[in-house]
């Protein structure tokens, strides 16, 4: 019998996928739930798979390290940023992701957090808790409508799409930004490609569904701020750098932005700025916009199915680059 290849991980898996993996390949955890780097370079000697999480940051130093016998990054989720992909091709390491299974509930979250974040639910809650039972009946503390408004879409990708999809049931009028603006996007969606600064200037909510890169990095900073309607909403759960968020504080403070609707953050994996949290025209997710059944279970077999494939053909089926 051949003997199982061996795949490693720098932090404990969760038991189904574990046993999953477990059941096909020689699978190297660490002995507490996440292993430093060091620990974890010593857990991949002789590992032909890496298994990666977007909480594992993989620069080129942690890349250059990794020993002669790793091959092929497999990593859960959409994003890739936590690897240096650069570093990756030098070394001729096979990346892949998990994309498409997460794209439904990524565009419930999205909508989710346009309707709370006009409607102003979060302050609704607070006053609720307070047991009185009509609050907020003041022209000041009214929301805004959801119908009708525009909805300016930034990277119109299969979240993007799914996200314009879901607006076209509210009669949202759709504009967005995509490298690659075609006529059949704007047939289905009834939409209009637009210059950023053009969607910018228009949108009454912005919805951040971009890659994090060095060119959309602060994508959203004072200065594009400045260029938005004070009523505008924005909605981001692509990557938090996508955001300047000192900016964005400070325009919610000034109610330079009406609201703001994040499931991602500059910090992390650190702690969510308090500054931050403690806005109540901030709508702040612990990062769960994949976080279902559904989603995560199509996650752990669409990662299963990149490692067979790797291991059967030298190729997986969702390579990166």
């Amino acid at each position: 019998m051949m003997d199982k290849h061996i795949i490693a991980t720098p932090r404990r898996l969760p038991g189904a996928l574990a046993g999953a993996l477990k059941a096909k390949y020689d699978v190297r955890e660490p002995e507490s739930d996440i292993a430093d780097g060091a620990a974890f370079l010593a857990i991949a000697d002789g590992a032909a798979a890496i298994f990666a999480t977007a909480f594992d940051e993989m620069d080129a130093a942690f890349i250059n390290a990794l020993p002669d016998s790793v091959k092929f990054i497999a990593s859960i989720g959409v994003g890739v940023d936590h690897i240096d992909l650069d570093a990756a091709r030098a070394r001729g390491l096979a990346i892949s992701n998990t994309p498409e299974v997460t794209t439904a509930c990524l565009a419930d979250t999205t909508i989710g957090l346009i309707i709370a974040a006009c409607r102003r639910f979060r302050e609704g809650l607070d006053i609720a808790e307070t047991g009185e039972g009509r609050g907020m009946l003041t022209p000041e503390s009214w929301g805004q409508r959801v119908t009708g408004r525009t909805l300016g879409i930034v990277g119109m990708g299969n979240v993007g799409k799914a996200v314009a999809r879901r607006a076209t049931g509210f009669d949202m009028n759709i504009i967005y930004t995509t490298p690659r603006p075609t006529p059949e996007i704007d047939k289905e969606f009834g939409a209009t490609a637009v210059s950023f600064d053009e969607l910018l200037k228009t949108a009454d909510v912005i919805s951040l569904h971009c890659p994090l890169k060095e060119e959309t990095h602060h994508l959203i900073d004072k200065a594009a701020i400045e260029k938005m309607k004070p009523s505008v909403v924005i909605i981001n759960i692509s990557r938090g750098p996508v955001i300047d968020e000192l900016a964005l504080i400070d325009a919610l403070k000034t109610k330079r932005v009406f609201a703001a609707g994040l499931d991602v953050f500059e910090t992390e994996p650190g702690p969510i700025r308090e500054e931050l949290r403690s806005l109540p025209n901030a709508y702040c997710l612990p990062h769960i916009a994949s976080a279902t059944l559904e989603s995560r279970a199509g996650m752990a077999m669409r990662l299963l199915a990149n490692i067979d494939a790797f291991f059967e053909t030298g190729e997986p089926i969702d390579r990166v680059g």
